[in-house]
């Protein structure tokens, strides 16, 4: 494919009137080939170096292959090797699944290794910038015709039903999360710091689409809001199962996930290749009630269960 074109039928209604504006912006940055990754070149901006010196974990085929970030994006893929553990766990879970919705997909970290192992992947931001990013990295992974991509507010397209009806087997979001500055919290609030919504919104219009949902979430994410909005949406005898995920030691962050084929798959994810760990606390809404302070987390931590997870990470 010619790096300047792309099919336009895979970002959705693109061509529609009312994005006429959008279309042709979309257009011209193919035109420039823009938000190319010059890999061997150091970034200017302070405010990204410690994610530019780590580059290659977030796009594996950087320096070999074409990959596009705007400077938020920088922040906010997640880690290629995380992305392949979450797609490998739904696969696993749901081995004859064949839509999978990636809400916030950004530059399409989550997306590309979904794609890898799905036919069909839908994918929504509010960025058409990210939309493009996503589009011309699945190129250079060579998953592009499995992506389908859709401009505009997740909160105002849900409100409208758009995925509602389309058979999603599973839904995925890694929502905004503030930026950098949400490590400066000793507790992170999912209902007033989580963008563009709330927890329990959120949440609520993820299971308009489908029954198993995963949340990618940080760590210090307030579990006591996490229960209380499992229990509104789902009721009072529903479950969440929290996976605590790291990488090289360190914690990155959360999973957050419902649905009887996820939670109730018997193993769950170990030791990885020796570069990421997942930990899985109880699932019961009644422990994650009790956890709500700092405390009350590294107590949760250390009763954490450990689970050998039965596929190979880059098989």
């Amino acid at each position: 494919m010619d790096k300047k074109s792309f099919k336009k039928g895979h970002f959705l209604h693109i061509e529609r009137k009312k994005y006429r504006k959008e279309y042709k912006h979309l257009k011209n940055l193919f035109k420039q080939d823009s938000l190319k990754i010059i890999h061997n070149e150091e970034v200017k901006d302070r405010s990204i170096y410690k994610y530019w010196i780590h580059r290659k974990k977030l796009f594996s085929l950087i320096g070999t292959s074409p990959i596009y970030m705007t400077h938020e994006l920088w922040f906010s893929v997640t880690p290629e090797v995380i992305a392949i553990f979450i797609a490998k766990f739904v696969k696993a879970c749901l081995p004859n699944a064949t839509k999978i919705l990636d809400i916030f997909c950004g530059g399409g970290g989550n997306l590309i290794q979904f794609a890898k192992l799905f036919p069909k992947v839908y994918g929504v931001d509010y960025s058409l910038e990210h939309l493009y990013c996503t589009y011309k990295n699945a190129i250079s992974y060579d998953v592009a015709d499995r992506i389908w991509l859709k401009y505009g507010s997740w909160p105002r397209l849900a409100a409208k039903g758009r995925f509602d009806n389309l058979g999603i087997d599973c839904v995925f979001a890694s929502p905004p999360w503030g930026g950098p500055q949400y490590l400066k919290q000793d507790v992170y609030d999912l209902e007033n710091m989580l963008e563009p919504k709330g927890i329990t919104d959120l949440l609520q219009s993820c299971a308009n689409v489908s029954d198993n949902i995963i949340l990618f979430l940080p760590r210090n994410s307030k579990l006591l809001q996490l229960s209380r909005a499992t229990r509104k949406v789902f009721g009072l005898q529903a479950k969440c199962k929290v996976v605590y995920v790291k990488q090289n030691g360190y914690l990155k962050g959360m999973l957050c996930i419902w649905g009887d084929a996820l939670i109730n798959y018997n193993e769950l994810p170990n030791e990885i290749d020796d570069e990421v760990i997942a930990n899985e606390s109880n699932s019961s809404d009644e422990v994650i009630d009790n956890a709500s302070t700092s405390a009350d987390n590294k107590e949760q931590k250390s009763s954490e269960k450990k689970f050998k997870f039965n596929y190979d990470l880059y098989g």
